[in-house]
């Protein structure tokens, strides 16, 4: 039987050997058989994404990313664009722009009213009409106004509890049981 022998390759098309032209092939099409494949339209398979693992880790979340109007200025306009395409930036950039607020002022000290000075139920029963007045009056709104009954109910509890621990107290004296440690 004749020996057949193979030509031996174009030196332009064996990789190793090529100066000039591709050093590397690259299929254009998706494989259809990698299981990450796309379809026909270009849209990924079922069961599979474009990225697998994730965003890599210490890289930020893209929607938390705010431009620095400091750093940076926009124009009118393409701060506008901005906003229209991610409507989620308008606080944080407004954050940027406007001043800070101003620090919350005590509604008790707008008032007027020290609620370390409540010692007893009359004094409570003072506080409420005063507070009802402002709210009526427009001083100060009325979840202001609940906060500062709401303050005042947990001073009087305190108050109570307090009162009651120094009639137990004085009731075991009388008896002539020592209170426990720490107590007298």
């Amino acid at each position: 039987m004749p020996e057949t022998t193979a030509d031996p390759p174009a030196p332009s098309c064996s990789l190793p050997l090529s100066e000039t032209g591709v050093q590397q092939s690259q299929t254009l099409d998706p494989d259809p058989f990698w299981p990450r494949a796309r379809d026909a339209r270009g849209r990924f398979g079922k069961g599979s994404s474009g990225n697998p693992c994730g965003r890599p880790r210490g890289i930020r979340n893209p929607r938390g990313r705010v431009p620095d109007l400091v750093a940076r200025p926009l124009s009118a306009q393409a701060l506008s664009k901005l906003l229209d395409r991610k409507p989620h930036l308008l606080r944080p950039l407004a954050m940027q722009l406007l001043p800070p607020p101003l620090t919350a002022i005590d509604p008790a000290e707008r008032l007027g009213i020290d609620l370390s000075s409540l010692r007893t139920v009359e004094d409570f029963r003072q506080l409420l009409p005063t507070v009802l007045a402002a709210i009526a009056r427009g001083e100060i709104t009325p979840s202001e106004g609940a906060r500062l009954a709401r303050r005042a109910r947990t001073r009087l509890r305190a108050i109570r509890r307090l009162a009651r621990i120094e009639r137990r107290l004085a009731r075991r004296a009388q008896a002539g049981v020592h209170p426990p440690h720490g107590l007298a």
